[in-house]
């Protein structure tokens, strides 16, 4: 039996090959966050991006995006804030960070034009391929490290011999990656697809995300976990019954918040006292309005603006604010905003995926990495088109109301 919405068909030996040419950007994932191979701001995987990207930039055409229009205010807002901060922060503006976000512009917006021209099924496939050999790779590079060297050609494999980090220069860059990985493989679960391989994916993914301690990545995925099984009890029943659901499911978390607080409270204050970087962040957060205040409609630029200019906000959220202000604020939430909406309306299994790189972003500059815009594209560019193939939005995983009886269905 095969299931069908619209032209998206899955099973009845129905396969899909994927293009030669799409190695480039599933080989450049996988090294996203090797950082240790840079040589400066540019590695493999920069390399391997652009070059997977560029075709579609010179030969098509543009159409005013939600991505286009987010980068073109969010780095336009940059542009004036560093302007400001030349001025007024000289000591604190790094002026490099602004080639970084229009290198990730052309990358996010390439991967965009180039996959929307895709079917949702050659994208289902893609995002999956991309997740399944990141961890394979990151797998393959935990084992050599246990093995052979602690470096892969000249790039560490543990930071400080104690945390594993991939090829990066610290454990973030890999951590993102680990974060976002694990729903892809859940979504696939809920699909009734490729489930053992998937499930022993998302074990790979815990353990290695474990092994490089980041406190962060952990929150991350709890939290993402969290949402995905609130929509999936959420989902189990019809409209009517859904919203019962979610509002049974909420009650009984606040329920089990008031009565477990004071344990809850406990152990954060535990957890923020043994990570070496818990405390220490709470203290950078804290010279936050000292320095926005200094320019808060434009920002300041790209650079270190916390601690008076001595060290980065490690939030996404304050970094956005410190370089670029209220105005790139806004894109960045108005752009959230159309993201969550694409992806709940087109398949709820996507959204736990966006929730845990925002997760990440609370302790974290996880936009500022290769592989964040990776997944958040690919995740966002399948949503669109599940929602126009199959013009049957959030209905995608609800396979059993769609069985294809006969060939002409």
């Amino acid at each position: 039996m095969r299931l069908r919405i619209g032209d998206y068909t899955f099973g009845g030996g129905n396969r899909i090959k994927l293009k030669l040419s799409d190695w480039l950007l599933i080989i450049g994932f996988c090294l996203a966050p090797m950082t240790g191979l840079r040589v400066w701001k540019v590695g493999p995987a920069e390399v391997l991006c652009l070059l997977w990207g560029v075709r579609f930039l010179i030969r098509s055409s543009y159409k005013m995006t939600d991505l286009l229009k987010f980068f073109l205010g969010f780095i336009s807002a940059m542009l004036v804030g560093s302007l400001i901060g030349y001025f007024f922060a000289r000591n604190e503006l790094n002026s490099s960070g602004i080639a970084t976000w229009l290198y990730l512009a052309v990358i996010a917006i390439s991967i965009e034009i180039g996959l929307s021209k895709n079917s949702v099924e050659y994208n289902d496939k893609l995002i999956f391929v991309l997740a399944c050999s990141a961890i394979i790779w990151q797998f393959f590079l935990f084992e050599y490290s246990q093995l052979v060297s602690k470096t892969f050609f000249g790039a560490d494999l543990w930071y400080h011999g104690v945390r594993y980090t991939g090829g990066a220069t610290n454990p973030h860059q890999v951590a993102v990656l680990l974060s976002g990985t694990p729903f892809i493989f859940a979504r696939r679960i809920k699909q009734h697809r490729n489930m053992l391989l998937s499930a022993v994916l998302i074990a790979a993914s815990v353990f290695l995300l474990l092994e490089t301690e980041s406190s962060t990545g952990i929150m991350a995925v709890a939290l993402g976990a969290l949402v995905m099984i609130f929509l999936w009890i959420s989902n189990l029943s019809n409209k009517r019954r859904r919203v019962q659901l979610m509002l049974i499911t909420l009650f009984l978390i606040a329920i089990t918040l008031l009565l477990t607080y004071s344990y809850v409270f406990e152990y954060l204050e535990k957890w923020l006292n043994e990570d070496s970087n818990g405390v220490g962040r709470l203290e950078i957060f804290s010279s936050f309005w000292k320095s926005f205040r200094r320019s808060p409609i434009f920002g300041l630029g790209p650079g270190v603006h916390a601690s008076g200019g001595k060290i980065e906000f490690h939030n996404t959220y304050l970094e956005i604010l410190a370089s670029t202000g209220a105005v790139g604020m806004v894109f960045f939430v108005i752009y959230t905003i159309r993201c969550i909406k694409k992806l709940w309306e087109a398949d709820w299994t996507l959204v736990p995926i966006l929730v845990s790189l925002y997760a990440y972003s609370l302790a974290g500059f996880a936009m500022r990495r290769l592989a964040y815009w990776i997944i958040l594209i690919t995740a966002t560019v399948l949503a669109n088109g599940i929602t126009k193939e199959s013009g049957l939005p959030r209905q995608l995983n609800s396979y059993k109301y769609y069985r294809e009886e006969s060939p002409d269905v």
